[in-house]
């Protein structure tokens, strides 16, 4: 049976990674809007994307093993 629980110092790992890809994102979302460039604005939306996928997978694994 797999162990559901993690060390507190992994909880803080998660939590960090968690923070750190949260303040990416609302650093690219803010960027985007000086950006006249159509294929970096493209590229960035594709990276917002991923990251918003990235923090609901996060999500759902903190949710998992009930951290939060």
């Amino acid at each position: 049976m797999p162990n559901n629980s993690l060390a507190p110092h992994e909880m803080l790992e998660v939590r960090g990674l968690l923070d750190s890809e949260m303040l990416c994102l609302k650093k690219m979302e803010t960027n985007m809007t000086a950006v006249k460039d159509q294929e970096l604005k493209s590229f960035m939306q594709d990276s917002i994307n991923s990251k918003n996928t990235r923090l609901q997978e996060m999500q759902g694994f903190i949710n998992g093993i009930g951290l939060m």
